[in-house]
């Protein structure tokens, strides 16, 4: 019987490290495991993140010029005048400016319009599926008009142009 119990306690002796050991390490590769899917799931939300700003990035250089040609501006303006019910008097295209990792395009427009069609027109811009920018607007109102409801107006619009470097060409 005593070499029994004395059996019986080398056995835990021997066996408890020994499950102590297992234990250990088969808790360590849970941790392991734990923190490569956390790293992996970081991973995975900064990838959909990055995708989600190239197609954010790809839609606003989708409302930018395709082609370094200043007159494409010039189109774009003129048809939303028209749409707003303006008469141009004046058009006059700047030189295309570069700037560091752009081209500026700019156009001058001057026209008499009345105060609702020049908000039209400027709303249309705003609204506008392409990028123009308002730079400058010079108002005087036209005292030769009846009760002042019209004004003389200057305005300077632009727009920018990326290389196709900097689109992203080739993706």
């Amino acid at each position: 019987m005593k070499a029994t119990v004395l059996l019986g306690v080398m056995s835990v002796a021997v066996a408890a490290p020994l499950g102590y050991t297992m234990a250990k390490r088969h808790q360590e590769k849970i941790h392991l495991i734990q923190t490569q899917i956390a790293q992996e799931q970081v991973t995975q939300q900064a990838q959909a993140d990055v995708a989600a700003l190239l197609r954010q990035i790809e839609l606003y250089h989708k409302r930018l010029p395709s082609e370094l040609n200043p007159s494409w501006l010039v189109t774009e303006v003129v048809a939303l005048g028209e749409r707003a019910g303006l008469q141009l008097t004046r058009i006059a295209q700047e030189q295309p400016q570069s700037l560091q990792a752009f081209t500026r395009l700019a156009v001058t427009l001057e026209f008499s319009t009345s105060y609702h069609q020049l908000g039209a027109f400027l709303d249309l811009i705003e609204r506008s599926e392409q990028f123009i920018r308002v730079e400058r607007l010079e108002a005087k109102s036209d005292p030769s008009r009846a009760e002042g409801t019209d004004a003389s107006i200057r305005l300077t619009l632009s727009t920018v142009y990326l290389p196709p470097v900097l689109r992203g060409a080739g993706r």
